[in-house]
């Protein structure tokens, strides 16, 4: 478990935000005041195999961690997953979700399917989140929105005005990829991996579908890095760059920033 703050003395007032990214590795989440100014980061780490084992975490890290229970004016929750799409907005329809998401990865019967509108390009991603989760987080903190890690991925990427670029973001056993190609949005994945040097490859391969030289392709880093992935990358890649939450950085570091944006952007989606 990481502390980054001391709870003895810790009073939120109602008009900050909470963030919270869980997957079936670890829980973390981010308090920010009104201007954006981060005033709390918390990590605890479990692992877990069932969803069942999963409520019993993160009840027990709600009813212990009283920063969790008290009242925000806004609550966003991440749960980082592969199991989610993006869909045309004119080609949506909301009654084919589980038909949508059965083309990427299999469904846990105690999966909920979420979809919300994201505006670059003009698509709804629809996205699984396990309801034992969804229930423990909503018992909490009521109204929760839920969104998966594609959403504050692509509006970051997006943020970067990018041409050729692609972005990265590693996560314990996940890699996620945001790809522009001309200007454009023309990829979105999120895939397990075993090592970095299978998200690696990965990159490679998408920048040779779009031919796109490693010369000239701008390569954005986020999320759990290592400075042995980070050397090996540069070995491939000569413009790589890191991006970190400046409000975490100034606090923590750097390397926290880096390690916690996703968490920190959530905070912005609508």
């Amino acid at each position: 478990m990481l502390n980054f703050v001391d709870k003895s003395s810790f009073v939120i007032p109602t008009e900050c935000t909470l963030s919270i990214q869980a997957n079936l590795n670890g829980f973390s989440f981010c308090v920010h005041d009104p201007v954006g100014n981060c005033l709390a980061l918390q990590h605890y780490n479990y692992t877990v195999t069932d969803y069942n084992d999963l409520d019993d975490e993160i009840h027990n890290i709600f009813r212990r961690d009283d920063r969790l229970k008290q009242p925000y004016r806004k609550c966003s929750c991440l749960f980082l997953s592969e199991k989610s799409t993006l869909i045309p907005a004119a080609l949506f329809d909301a009654q084919q979700l589980r038909t949508y998401l059965d083309f990427v990865a299999p469904l846990d019967e105690l999966d909920e399917i979420h979809f919300r509108q994201i505006d670059m390009p003009d698509a709804m991603a629809v996205f699984a989140i396990p309801s034992p989760i969804a229930a423990a987080v909503n018992m909490y903190q009521p109204n929760t929105i839920f969104y998966h890690q594609c959403i504050p991925l692509i509006r970051l990427l997006h943020g970067q005005q990018p041409y050729n670029s692609v972005l990265l973001h590693l996560s314990p056993g996940l890699a996620s990829v945001v790809l522009y190609a001309g200007g454009r949005l023309v990829l979105y994945n999120t895939f397990t991996v075993h090592a970095f040097t299978d998200a690696l490859y990965y990159v490679n391969y998408v920048l040779q579908q779009w031919q796109l030289s490693p010369v000239t392709a701008t390569i954005y880093l986020s999320g759990s890095l290592q400075d042995d992935d980070e050397n090996l990358i540069h070995n491939y890649f000569p413009i790589v760059n890191k991006i970190h939450a400046a409000e975490i950085s100034k606090v923590f570091g750097e390397k926290t920033g880096v390690e916690y944006q996703l968490l920190h952007s959530v905070n912005a989606c609508e």
